[in-house]
């Protein structure tokens, strides 16, 4: 179990995201898990930039450090007034409005729970001017061995189910469409890089490099989609290029 430390002793100077305007002030009625909450009026919020490990549901076993995110969230956050920013996603397929949430001390949410190793930073819908700032914190709780950075990314040879992950691999074939590009990791994982990303970063993948990529694994067979020759049933498609990089 990670120790938690009082976040009132954390001085909001240490924080280095900024404040976004055009927000508004709520108080947080109740947390749901690390990255989901309740506000007074009944809005739930998404946090953006931080994807915590998921309590377990449906009798599956709670993914390491689930409590303590959600435990550091509920201390910090419910009953308390915070300010929150809407997202220009506004809301996602499960209905929650994508925000970023500050505290009574201004700093945000997601980067405290970055510092703290309760989550991996997620660059999709955050904007420039928070990017930097999140996996800066990330980069200081992996250097320290953090919550979720006791264990390294998984092998993408490793890959047996759903869900988010941080994953490594080789490339051992890479396919270009029209649509963007397949890249398979150890005969087993396909990345997907749509044409708009490519557009906007390095080319040049080939076979032998190895990466690490961050996002949510679909089951090809679970969702229907016949398994042709050399197509590999656990696809992960990369929604922003920090989330891909070269090792």
């Amino acid at each position: 179990m990670l120790t938690l430390l009082p976040f009132e002793q954390v001085s909001a100077q240490e924080g280095t995201c900024p404040r976004l305007l055009g927000g508004d002030y709520a108080r947080v009625a109740h947390v749901y898990d690390g990255d989901t909450l309740k506000l007074a009026d009944g809005s739930r919020i998404r946090l953006l930039g931080i994807n915590t490990p998921e309590l377990g549901r449906d009798g599956r076993q709670d993914q390491p450090f689930a409590r303590s995110a959600a435990q550091w969230l509920e201390v910090h956050t419910q009953g308390r007034e915070v300010y929150w920013v809407q997202g220009s996603g506004k809301q996602d397929r499960y209905g929650r409005m994508l925000a970023h949430v500050y505290l009574p001390d201004g700093r945000l949410v997601a980067e405290g729970l970055a510092e703290a190793g309760l989550g991996h930073v997620l660059a999709r819908g955050v904007g420039r001017n928070l990017e930097s700032c999140l996996f800066k914190a990330e980069a200081r709780a992996k250097r320290a061995g953090k919550g979720v950075w006791q264990q390294g990314a998984r092998q993408a040879s490793d890959i047996r189910q759903g869900g988010f992950a941080l994953v490594k691999g080789r490339i051992t074939r890479v396919t270009r469409t029209s649509s963007g590009t397949y890249m398979d990791l150890d005969n087993h994982l396909a990345l997907f890089l749509p044409v708009e990303l490519k557009a906007q970063g390095a080319s040049g993948w080939r076979r032998g490099q190895l990466l690490q990529a961050r996002g949510w694994i679909i089951d090809r067979q679970r969702r229907g989609q016949t398994q042709s020759s050399g197509r590999q049933r656990w696809l992960l498609k990369i929604t922003h290029l920090r989330h891909l990089q070269r090792l």
